[in-house]
């Protein structure tokens, strides 16, 4: 993002073009930080006609500043804020604390009509449960919902590992509060903020996490207060969790450094085994995690198909990793907080009740991607600062709102499964079935997504 600064007596006016996301948001913040240091300003103006991408990370900074400016008994203004922009800032809840006009004279105007006025002031699940003990640590279960669970899945698994997405592939989705998905997307007004970012993302407790694959690998992020159905999730591979929790664990691992994440998923394989007559031999988890290590990895490119790989070969394929993924060898973070979504198949569980089809537009069946492997997992993770774990039992939706409301969001990653967990409060979803997800709008039909003049020099990126 561009950023340049005027100064006229105490107003500073502050003018931004470019994406207003994670990585944006921190360059603006350094420069906050040292324009702010004499004290002097009492008014900032930010001139947001060229700013065409606005996330929660940029409203963060905004919101930092705004109180910053109440502390002084100065005032802040927001000039010239693009619709995808505007419709971003209403449905997160600011349109009534971000004063927005739509001129710099108007800026100017209002804050000096403001600097004339005194500023303005600044449930938990039932205790009990079946308790069981195992090698990596200890389980307590504790019954939830009885609904038919579900993974609803749009586009396809395959089309990202052979780098083949084009606009037929991408579809819209709305935030809903208690979806729990992962996959691949973006935001953004029309398709040309988004096509070339799309990168790993995880929807929770109403908030979209993403990594744009713009070279910064620096997550960003969107939490609505009101889903109003004009900012939606672009994708072009997600999966769904749907139905209740079928039943809650609090899990504490016996060891002191956490239980790896490939080890928890076989723990809880073998106890549906034993104690589930439903488990058919997948299961979606939403957890509440104690972090011990994290050992992350992402997508570096999107996956279109003018980005795929001259060799004809998967992206997974070991001639093209180096430049599709990065991943860790020693541990990203240590001691955090993190809210994972995940879903995996046991490989020595009978799977023949699933749609075949279905199935493998989730999973890689390629006999080098399940080589001495019993399961296949795919889990994302928000990551915060290490949050007190809370008394249990406790409440799962409400501890996932609750991070993200008072921890410090710090990353978004790939979760491998080499990472560990200390204790968690983890819901379980037996899944039923796989399916296609009915709530998927494609790109073509969704007349919130704006599709720009084609030019030739364009052509490429929208070629089936």
């Amino acid at each position: 993002m561009e950023i340049r600064l005027q100064k006229k007596e105490d107003t500073l006016s502050i003018l931004l073009e470019g994406r207003f996301d994670a990585f944006g948001a921190n360059q603006l913040d350094a420069v906050l930080k040292e324009a702010l240091e004499d004290g002097i300003a009492r008014a900032i103006l930010f001139m947001m006609d060229g700013v065409s991408y606005l996330s929660s990370a940029g409203l963060r900074v905004l919101l930092a500043t705004y109180k910053e400016m109440q502390r002084r008994g100065g005032v802040m203004v927001l000039s010239g804020v693009q619709p995808y922009c505007r419709e971003v800032i209403e449905m997160t809840g600011f349109a009534e604390t971000f004063p927005m006009v739509d001129s710099p004279e108007e800026a100017e105007t209002k804050a000096a009509a403001a600097l004339q006025k005194p500023s303005a002031p600044e449930r938990p699940k039932p205790a009990g449960g079946e308790t069981c003990s195992a090698e990596t640590g200890d389980y307590c279960f504790v019954s939830g919902s009885d609904d038919s669970c579900a993974a609803e899945i749009l586009g396809d698994i395959r089309d990202i590992l052979h780098s083949r997405v084009t606009t037929e592939r991408i579809y819209s989705k709305r935030f809903f509060d208690k979806e729990y998905s992962i996959g691949m997307g973006g935001l953004g007004a029309g398709i040309e903020e988004y096509i070339n970012l799309l990168g790993e993302m995880i929807t929770i407790g109403g908030t979209m996490v993403w990594l744009p694959t713009d070279g910064h690998d620096t997550a960003d992020f969107l939490i609505p207060k009101t889903d109003q159905g004009h900012v939606m999730i672009r994708t072009g591979f997600n999966v769904s969790i749907k139905g209740g929790v079928n039943e809650y664990v609090h899990f504490k691992s016996a060891t002191a450094g956490g239980t790896p994440v490939g080890a928890l998923y076989r723990e809880l394989f073998a106890f549906a085994k034993k104690r589930r007559p439903d488990f058919r031999g997948a299961l979606g988890l939403v957890i509440r995690a104690q972090l011990g290590a994290v050992y992350g990895s992402g997508i570096k490119k999107s996956a279109v198909t003018q980005n795929a790989p001259a060799n004809g070969k998967m992206i997974l394929h070991e001639s093209n990793l180096a430049e599709w993924f990065d991943g860790d060898t020693s541990p990203r973070h240590t001691r955090v907080t993190g809210l994972i979504v995940g879903i995996g198949a046991d490989l020595t569980a009978d799977l023949s009740d699933y749609e075949e089809e279905d199935f493998n537009r989730v999973f890689y069946m390629h006999p080098v991607n399940i080589s001495g492997k019993q399961e296949l997992l795919h889990n994302h993770a928000v990551i915060f600062n290490e949050q007190p774990v809370p008394q249990h039992p406790a409440q799962l939706d409400g501890e996932i709102h609750r991070v993200i409301e008072q921890g410090t969001f710090l990353d978004m990653r790939h979760l491998l499964d080499s990472s560990t967990i200390t204790e968690a409060l983890i819901g379980i979803h037996y899944i039923q079935a796989f399916r296609p997800d009915p709530e998927g709008i494609p790109l073509d039909q969704d007349p919130a997504a704006p599709m720009p003049e084609i030019k030739k020099s364009q052509m490429k990126y929208y070629q089936a």
